[in-house]
């Protein structure tokens, strides 16, 4: 799928304002592209705010003591935030008429794999980015 002017301009612009590198870049435009293109702009939004739940609580999981017992409902944020930024990309990629990418998104973010919840973690970094520069641009 080729990559509209506009969202390459959107990626370019995440990236310059944050003055961080997209993990998943690629992807992030696909499926920014997607969701315009498909009118999942309601989805878009939700990856958005779910993929940033998400990460955050990834960067803390890892310093959480796993005896704790704050630690298993912590676990449940995650899985939840896990499940719903999934559930988010998959709806915005369901448009997508190319089978080879559909085959590699299903590979790289939707199986069962420690590897693909990575995968998904890297990928709402990226998510966490755009959050932040359309956060910090509201405050202006």
């Amino acid at each position: 799928m080729e990559i509209s002017k506009d969202t390459q301009n959107v990626v370019g612009t995440v990236e310059s304002f944050t003055e961080k590198q997209l993990l998943k870049k690629n992807d992030f435009a696909l499926l920014v592209e997607l969701a315009a293109t498909y009118n999942h702009i309601d989805s878009l939004g939700q990856a958005v705010f779910n993929g940033t739940a998400f990460f955050k609580l990834s960067k803390k999981l890892n310093k959480i003591d796993p005896n704790d017992e704050s630690a298993t409902n912590f676990k449940k944020e995650f899985e939840h935030y896990l499940e719903m930024f999934k559930s988010n990309v998959q709806e915005i990629a369901e448009g997508l008429e190319d089978k080879g990418l559909q085959t590699r998104l299903q590979e790289t973010y939707f199986e069962l794999t420690r590897g693909c919840v990575l995968n998904l973690i890297d990928l709402a970094h990226d998510f966490a980015l755009f959050k932040q520069m359309q956060t910090s641009n509201k405050e202006k």
